[in-house]
């Protein structure tokens, strides 16, 4: 039971993290790498379980005391920054969010609720896959209507969907059946670090092919 609580503890913090949907209200790409790097360097060099033991038992998986350093946290900053560089503002913000609130809120289901195996990764189930996709789209929808360049509500929730959707496929995806054994590896093979990325990916291809073409 404490392993159960200890995961949906870790999910709390995880969703919290959301908020950076709405970080273009706040500051611009310049300032989005400045906060990024300050939490990098807070994970990496501050976070570690002999020095700030309350935030690194708050997110830490058992792995982690081998490392010494947050990897989850680490996976997810490494994998928002790689999205302010490549894509719009209101896209890297809002491919974060795809993350937070879809993995964390299907977690949250799939946990209390979950009772049919999805086919694609029999260690998650449809109902968390089902949550992850409704409340992806109306965080991502939610939060593009006050930061999109975009006027009809119809390109948002396309975008949204899209979005949403391809984030749910990725998050099938067993990538921990697939990990080696070096530590670069342990980070960049993870949904955490690929589920913003394909997410945003398939949001840009829609919003620059389809919407400003």
């Amino acid at each position: 039971m404490g392993t159960l609580k200890e995961e949906l503890r870790r999910k709390a913090v995880h969703i919290a993290l959301g908020l950076w949907v709405l970080y273009p209200l706040v500051v611009d790409r310049t300032g989005a790498f400045f906060i990024l790097a300050f939490f990098l360097l807070l994970t990496v060099f501050v976070f570690r379980p002999h020095r700030w033991s309350a935030p690194f038992v708050a997110m830490a998986r058992e792995e982690d005391y081998g490392y010494g350093i947050l990897v989850g946290p680490l996976i997810y900053i490494l994998s928002v920054t790689v999205c302010v560089i490549l894509y719009p503002v209101f896209i890297s913000a809002t491919s974060i969010g795809i993350m937070a609130f879809g993995d964390g809120f299907a977690t949250l289901v799939g946990t209390k609720w979950g009772r049919i195996r999805n086919p694609l990764n029999r260690n998650k189930t449809l109902e968390g896959s089902v949550a992850f996709v409704i409340c992806a789209f109306v965080a991502t929808a939610l939060a593009m209507s006050v930061t999109a360049p975009l006027e009809g509500a119809r390109d948002i929730m396309a975008l949204a969907l899209a979005g949403s959707l391809a984030g749910a496929v990725t998050e099938m995806v067993p990538f921990e059946n697939h990990r080696g054994t070096s530590f670069v590896q342990r980070i960049i093979i993870d949904d955490n670090f690929f589920v913003p990325l394909v997410g945003g990916a398939a949001m840009y291809a829609l919003y620059h092919f389809c919407i400003i073409c």
